[in-house]
């Protein structure tokens, strides 16, 4: 008897384990707790949909991975990853040597022209060589991104740069005549300029390169986690090679032309 009662108790630890083993794959996907369109957009319900959303949940599923967004504000994001609260980050995040010194980042996914958007009246000549080409004028960019850097590194000292929450939150302040100017990736602004919201305004400039700017988007890890980066660049290269990436993308009219998609030897 008390051996048949061992059994029982050892085979009842062994499912807790287990269970416990499986509640251990559930892997936390930090993402911004604001609307990113057509990356990720939370609806009425709180439901999170878009373009990134779906890549997301198909490189997770290539891997057997089960995934769970975690929306986050965008200034804390790398720290809830270095804290644990987060497992990786896969929300449009830029590649560059800053970010390099705090996480490790997968290869990138994709990348974006960057551009500034602003009133088709307005008939100001953007100069990044000189400041004064635009002195007085009000930027808007989303806060800690490379985009509010950049413009305060390039035009902070004679203009104001104002930074938000959300990035929507700086197109209403654009439409609403609040700032001249906004910067950001032209594959995110090119659905607000096609709106009724944005039918009066256009890109006023290309962003040229630029360290703060870095090149591609890249899901980031913790440093070290090594086995975790493999499993998401090789679910990143399965979603392109099998061409999931390409259906996913056909989703959302435009965004094709307005992508550069990574490429794969066969």
């Amino acid at each position: 008897m008390k051996k048949l009662f061992g059994t029982m108790v050892a085979a009842a630890f062994a499912l807790v384990m287990a269970a416990n083993a499986q509640g251990e794959t559930v892997y936390k996907v930090g993402i911004d707790q604001t609307n990113y369109e057509p990356f990720a957009a939370k609806d009425a319900s709180g439901n999170w949909s878009g373009w990134e959303i779906e890549l997301v949940f198909a490189v997770c599923e290539s891997q057997g991975m089960k995934c769970e967004l975690t929306p986050t504000a965008w200034d804390g994001i790398i720290p809830a990853l270095q804290e644990g609260k987060l497992d990786f980050i896969f929300a449009s995040m830029s590649i560059n040597d800053d970010r390099k010194q705090q996480v490790d980042f997968s290869d990138w996914y994709y990348d974006s022209t960057i551009v500034i958007i602003g009133a088709k009246a307005d008939t100001t000549k953007i100069d990044f060589d000189n400041p004064d080409s635009v002195k007085g004028k009000v930027f808007g960019a989303q806060n800690a991104t490379i985009h509010s850097k950049f413009l305060e590194s390039r035009f902070g000292s004679v203009t104001e740069v104002k930074k938000y929450d959300g990035f929507d939150n700086a197109l209403a302040d654009l439409a609403a005549g609040r700032v001249d100017f906004v910067q950001e990736g032209q594959s995110t602004v090119d659905a607000f300029m096609k709106s009724d919201a944005g039918k009066g305004f256009e890109v006023k400039a290309i962003v040229p390169a630029d360290p703060i700017l870095g090149f591609g988007v890249g899901a980031a890890v913790r440093k070290g986690e090594a086995e975790l980066l493999a499993k998401i660049n090789a679910g990143i290269k399965d979603v392109v090679t099998n061409g999931k990436y390409d259906e996913i993308t056909a989703k959302y009219p435009g965004l094709a032309e307005q992508l550069q998609k990574p490429s794969y030897s066969m």
